[in-house]
């Protein structure tokens, strides 16, 4: 570059900086006396923003819960039945064991989780409600839960089936010997 452009370009950077000097300060005695419109619409977006931000923790937290039941299902769901058996069957050393597992009834409780029904209860079949296992059960005809099933509860989700109740039309032989 030669002197001739350098100071050129000097010119202009200088003139650019004062323009944006200017239109900052222009802006900085904007925000020193805002008017209502401002204060009213920041305040509107500050309530937006707590909304969105409520709304991404109870959704964290649905997702959260229902990663974890998925990942845990199979324990929740055969452990009902584990304990049916061990109090049915007084000789199964099991049977001890069965207080151990009300942390799991606790964690379910506060994730708003209940069970479908309890181990070999009799029930009316529900399609909405249970796995068969045939597929000729009619709707409404008398079976037993083998397995419990869960489904969410409260205001937030609206009873979400999270995994059905195993029903059959007759109870597990149990051999107590």
């Amino acid at each position: 570059m030669t002197d001739s452009n350098l100071i050129g370009f000097g010119i202009v950077l200088a003139v650019g900086c004062i323009a944006v000097i200017l239109g900052w300060m222009g802006e900085d005695s904007d925000r020193s006396n805002p008017s209502e419109e401002k204060v009213t619409e920041l305040q509107q977006q500050c309530q937006r923003l707590r909304e969105e931000l409520t709304s991404q923790k109870l959704q964290l937290t649905s997702d959260f819960s229902n990663a974890t039941f998925e990942q845990l299902q199979t324990l929740f769901v055969t452990y009902p039945s584990a304990c049916k058996m061990a109090q049915t069957m007084p000789t199964l050393p099991a049977r001890n064991l069965v207080a151990l597992f009300t942390p799991l009834e606790n964690l379910l409780q506060s994730w708003s989780i209940e069970a479908i029904g309890s181990p070999w209860q009799s029930v009316s079949y529900d399609p909405q409600l249970h796995q068969p296992d045939v597929d000729d059960i009619a709707i409404g005809e008398s079976v037993y839960i083998r397995f419990v099933g869960y489904r969410h509860i409260g205001e937030t989700v609206s009873h979400q089936i999270l995994c059905p109740a195993k029903v059959s039309r007759t109870l597990p032989a149990i051999n107590p010997e």
